[in-house]
């Protein structure tokens, strides 16, 4: 079977407002929950679970201005698939200052299962956004823990850039529609799954975990502030190709550290929410080229789904 689900949002009248809205069986949406600008939105997947040759596509736009909270309504379960697997693409699309939260619950594949998952966000620099999928090694209430026959997940995340006077020093062919964004690959994740050829308890492994969930943030980003003055000792005498090749300078490295040191303070604000909600598993935290990446570790699926619900709620003031 072929589902499909695309959801729009819009920002009128003060809040976050569905703008177009489209799904086949067995993909179905509650009835949002709103407070004032933000929304929350439950995504069901009616039925027993993915079986064999199903495809599922989501296809989810957060327009300028809305704030926004995809959820799963349950465990996303993959049944034995026989000699054939399925499938699910996940595209995300932000823009502006858009703030986007997407936290599927946790994917459980069952015994002899093959599924894969492609997801892929284009996020403009100004945003705010939150990602988190969650797998499982099986359904360990029945013993089947290790017994799927593959799983696969992949995420990539784009950032967009505003074309400007800059643009010529960039490498590769001009592009036709200079007005037109292009966008650098900023983080980028392959999950593989196959327990035939890897042991996952090793040392270097899951060891005795049962989930595994990986985290997403990618934090607004803010022009550098134009002082214009000479602090970078260019004299009065420089000419102005010059010191516009300086302001330049200023701009992308005043971008960067700022950046850089926002991060970084999350980043610790993480470690010790983890430490202070004495978290039950492990997990680790990092910068990426773009954004925040934290990876954790636990034997219970609400651990790891109740941890990053809560972490997201502090970081995007969420109640």
């Amino acid at each position: 079977m072929h589902s499909e689900f695309r959801l729009t949002t819009a920002f009128r009248h003060g809040r976050t407002k569905i703008d177009d809205i489209y799904f086949s069986a067995p993909f179905k949406l509650m009835h949002p929950f709103v407070n004032g600008r933000h929304a929350e939105y439950m995504i069901s997947f009616v039925g027993p679970g993915f079986l064999a040759g199903d495809t599922a596509r989501m296809n989810i736009t957060f327009a300028p201005g809305t704030d926004s909270t995809i959820s799963t309504q349950s465990y996303e379960k993959v049944l034995d698939t026989k000699d054939g697997s399925a499938s699910r693409t996940i595209d995300l699309t932000v823009q502006g200052d858009a703030k986007a939260v997407f936290l599927p619950f946790p994917v459980i594949p069952f015994r002899n299962s093959a599924f894969s998952t492609a997801t892929t966000a284009h996020i403009s620099p100004e945003s705010t956004f939150v990602y988190a999928d969650v797998v499982t090694n099986g359904r360990a209430g029945m013993g089947e823990q290790w017994l799927m026959r593959r799983f696969e997940s992949s995420l990539r995340v784009y950032v967009d850039e505003q074309a400007d006077e800059t643009d010529h020093h960039r490498r590769g062919r001009p592009r036709k529609h200079p007005e037109e964004p292009i966008s650098h690959l900023a983080f980028a994740d392959h999950t593989l799954l196959d327990p035939s050829r890897y042991d996952y308890t090793h040392m270097a492994m899951w060891r005795g975990y049962t989930h595994c969930g990986l985290m997403y943030i990618h934090l607004p980003e803010h022009p550098a502030d134009h002082t214009g003055g000479n602090d970078d000792g260019i004299s009065n005498g420089t000419s102005s190709e010059h010191s516009a090749s300086a302001a330049s300078a200023r701009t992308v490295g005043g971008n960067t550290n700022a950046r850089r040191s926002a991060e970084e303070a999350i980043i610790a604000r993480i470690r010790q929410f983890a430490e202070e909600s004495n978290f039950p598993g492990e997990f680790g935290a990092t910068r990426a080229m773009n954004g925040i990446v934290v990876r954790i570790l636990t034997k219970r699926g609400d651990d790891a789904y109740d941890f990053i619900t809560k972490l997201t709620a502090l970081l995007t003031n969420h109640d």
